[in-house]
C-alpha cells in the first residue's frame, strides 16, 4: 500500500509534492483546505512510499505524468484541482495540458531553463545530495532535536526550517536519499528540454513563486515559467522559500482556495 493521505470534503484537490519528497511536506496546509475540498495527497511513484517504478519503463516526466494519471482514474478521481511544489508544480501543469484539471496552483514550479547551464546549476545540487544523503544522515540524525540544526539543514529550501519537526526532517532526508529514480530523471529531464508552451487551457492557473527561491530563483527559472505559460495569474509568496508550506502556510492555503474559487465551484466527479 502506498503511502498518500486523503481527507476532507468537497471538490477533488490533489497536492503534489517535488523530487525526492513525499506527501508529508504539504502538513501544514492540510487542515485549512480540508475544509472546502477532498484532499489527496499521493507520494509521487519511484519515491519512497510511492508506488514502485514499473520494470522496464523509461523514467521521464511523460512517465509520471502517465502513472499519476492511472492512479486517479483507478481513484475514480476525475478532473481535481490540483496544486503542486517544484516538480509537483510541474506534474500539475502536464496534466492540464493533457485536459486533467478543474484549475492548478503551482509553488516555483520546476521544468523551465533559458539554458543547459542553467538547468545543471539545478541539477548538480540534486544530484550531489542525492549521493551524499546516507552519510549526512548518519551525522546529523542524533542532532535533529536542535532546531538550530533543522534551519540549517533546510536553509537551502526554506526561511524556517526549524519550524519542521525533527520526525519529519529525518523523513525528508530519507526519502531524498532514497529516490532512486531521481538521477535518470534528471537526466531525461535534461534531454527532453524545458517545459514547452502551454496556451489557453480553459482553467484558472496561478503560478506563484517563492520571494526567497535559492533552489530555482524567478529570474533564471520562473521568468521563462510564466513565458511559456502566458494565461497564467503570476503571484508571490513572500516570506517563504523554495518549499513555503512550513514557512508561509496561510498564503499556501489561501492561493490554493483563490484559485479553486475562479474555477466557479464547480464539482468535479469523484
Amino acid at each position: 500500500m502506498t503511502d498518500c493521505y486523503e481527507a476532507g470534503e468537497g471538490p477533488p484537490l490533489v497536492l503534489l509534492h517535488g523530487l525526492g519528497g513525499s506527501w508529508h511536506v504539504w502538513q501544514p496546509v492540510l487542515p485549512m483546505l480540508e475544509r472546502r475540498h477532498r484532499v489527496f495527497a499521493p507520494t509521487l511513484p519511484g519515491h519512497p512510499g510511492g508506488a514502485s517504478w514499473p520494470s522496464g519503463r523509461e523514467v521521464n516526466l511523460a512517465s509520471i505524468v502517465d502513472l499519476l494519471a492511472e492512479d486517479l482514474a483507478r481513484r475514480k478521481i476525475d478532473r481535481p484541482h490540483l496544486a503542486g511544489n517544484s516538480l509537483g508544480g510541474l506534474l500539475a501543469l502536464q496534466l492540464a495540458r493533457r485536459g486533467m484539471a478543474a484549475s492548478v496552483t503551482a509553488f516555483s514550479p520546476a521544468g523551465a531553463w533559458r539554458s543547459e547551464r542553467d538547468y545543471q546549476a539545478v541539477a548538480r545540487p540534486f544530484r550531489i545530495v542525492h549521493a551524499l544523503m546516507p552519510l549526512l544522515i548518519a551525522i546529523v540524525c542524533p542532532l535533529l532535536r536542535f532546531a538550530g540544526v533543522r534551519r540549517a539543514l533546510n536553509a537551502q529550501a526554506m526561511e524556517h526550517g526549524d519550524r519542521v519537526p525533527a520526525g519529519e526532517v529525518l523523513r525528508a532526508m530519507q526519502s531524498m536519499g532514497g529516490t532512486k529514480i531521481l538521477p535518470q530523471l534528471l537526466t531525461s529531464m535534461q534531454r527532453d528540454g524545458p517545459i514547452k508552451p502551454l496556451t489557453a487551457p480553459g482553467i484558472p492557473v496561478t503560478i506563484a513563486w517563492c520571494e526567497h527561491d535559492r533552489v530555482i530563483p524567478f529570474d533564471g527559472y520562473g521568468a521563462p515559467m510564466l513565458e511559456a505559460v502566458p494565461g497564467a495569474q503570476a503571484e508571490i509568496v513572500k516570506g517563504a522559500g523554495h518549499v513555503p508550506m512550513y514557512d508561509e502556510p496561510r498564503q499556501v492555503a489561501d492561493m490554493i482556495l483563490a484559485t479553486t474559487s475562479k474555477a466557479g465551484g464547480q464539482r468535479a466527479s469523484n
